[in-house]
């Protein structure tokens, strides 16, 4: 295969850029991303676009991610494309919203890229997924119990995000960038079996393809290209169907109990899909049993009850709507928070009584910097604080920002202070101001846990 030809072909096959485009590359360093890199930027004048590269750090590996990204910059600098880059601390992520490493990354990279985005008003995001990570995702999906969308896998171009390389296969881009002595860093958990994707690449698709089936990679695309032909026909259904049965109004989606009923079965759970994502933004966590109980709520509904003039209400859940709370905590003492469901227990050790753990539902403060009982409350306006380990201060606003807390998880968490100073964005962050040193000798220790 002529890797280069492939790329302007599939370019233009899905019409990818127009001349005069913002792209933004996503580049981690790896063999796909750089051989990205290296194609646009041989062919960025005849594509007539303007190039950027962006890329995440997200701290899994210490400073060989941080290597990484030097890297990627030095290239960047050598061919004179503007770069951006930004350090996430992903395994913390992942911990503090219990998602897998995998899930997390994919989240917080791809909010940064759109971050990027919007920074340089740029059209397109391109990543450098290729053949066999398509392939991947198809059986992963499958694994994992997907619908008809999963079966799909990596849309060559879906909204923003652009994926040139997807019609070429691993083996031929390594061996590209070989002949072309173009340089690149390897990730060596990419090359552990410990990680989801990474078991499928290197265990269960090679034993499929060696016992059961070697054509293996080519039946699942032939699955991708039937799902999708399939999947155009039913979505203008569902189209159909939403603009009879869905009336929307402001946040929220009127559905008309007696149309909805009528539907065919599969319609009526695209439909509650369809509904959830136009009214919170996306469906990311909305999954086929979340649709299934939507359908059978629908349905089982009783007249009076639920249901008024054969209309089902379906709006637009914001926790902005939590109360607002105040509380006192004694300390030593305990609080339990009902409007968030939490309770946090404050107690006080000698310095040489307590180990400090990485529990994020844990924070360990000098007391004597306190010296007084502490108010748990809900953000305000205007809050801020001095992150542990910051350079200064930082509107609490930005520090949910940065730290990617979605905005309707923000009034969850419960804001711990004393004599007007935040000591504690709980489940998050100590305030630098109150850390245990060497010089403390009272420890105010504080569990917050789910009731």
């Amino acid at each position: 295969m002529n890797v280069e030809k492939q790329f302007l072909k599939t370019i233009k096959k899905y019409n990818m850029v127009e001349k005069g485009d913002k792209i933004i590359l996503g580049v981690s360093g790896g063999p796909d991303s750089i051989c990205l890199l290296y194609l646009f930027n041989k062919y960025r004048d005849k594509l007539g676009i303007f190039l950027y590269v962006a890329h995440l750090d997200h701290m899994f590996r210490g400073k060989e991610s941080e290597e990484d990204a030097r890297f990627v910059e030095n290239l960047c600098h050598k061919w004179n494309i503007p770069f951006f880059s930004q350090q996430i601390d992903v395994p913390s992520y992942a911990k503090n919203f219990g998602l897998s490493p995998e899930d997390a990354a994919r989240r917080v990279r791809y909010d940064f890229f759109l971050q990027v985005k919007k920074q340089i008003n740029a059209h397109k995001i391109a990543t450098g997924h290729n053949q066999n990570d398509h392939e991947e995702t198809i059986l992963m999906n499958i694994l994992r119990g997907t619908g008809l969308d999963g079966l799909v896998g990596i849309d060559p171009v879906r909204e923003s995000f652009i994926r040139p390389l997807i019609e070429i296969p691993r083996a031929e881009i390594e061996k590209y960038i070989e002949q072309e002595g173009i340089p690149f860093r390897i990730d060596a958990t990419n090359l552990t079996t410990d990680y989801f994707r990474n078991s499928i690449r290197l265990e269960l698709i090679p034993l499929i393809r060696e016992k059961y089936c070697s054509h293996f990679g080519q039946s699942l695309r032939r699955l991708s290209e039937i799902t999708r032909r399939d999947l155009a026909f039913l979505k203008q259904e569902t189209a159909k169907a939403e603009a009879d049965v869905v009336n929307y109004q402001a946040e929220k989606a009127v559905i008309n109990v007696e149309k909805f009923l009528k539907q065919h079965e599969a319609i009526k759970y695209r439909l509650a899909r369809s509904v959830v994502e136009k009214l919170s933004g996306d469906v990311k966590d909305f999954e086929t049993r979340h649709a299934k109980l939507l359908v059978e709520f629908i349905e089982n509904a009783s007249p009076g009850s639920m249901i008024e003039y054969n209309t089902f209400i379906l709006s637009k859940a914001s926790f902005d709507e939590i109360p607002n709370y105040n509380y006192l905590l004694n300390v030593p003492g305990e609080i339990s928070i009902n409007e968030i469901g939490i309770n946090i227990k404050a107690y006080i050790k000698a310095k040489d009584e307590i180990k400090i753990t990485p529990d994020t539902d844990m924070a360990y403060l000098d007391y004597d910097k306190i010296e007084s009982n502490l108010i748990i409350r809900n953000r305000l306006p205007g809050d801020r604080f001095k992150p542990l380990g910051g350079m200064g201060f930082k509107k609490l606003k930005d520090f949910f920002i940065d730290e990617k807390v979605p905005r309707l998880k923000r009034d969850q968490v419960p804001i711990v202070e004393s004599k007007g100073n935040i000591v504690w964005v709980g489940g998050m962050r100590i305030d630098d101001r109150y850390k245990v040193t060497g010089e403390t000798k009272r420890v105010l220790v504080m569990e917050m846990r789910k009731i």
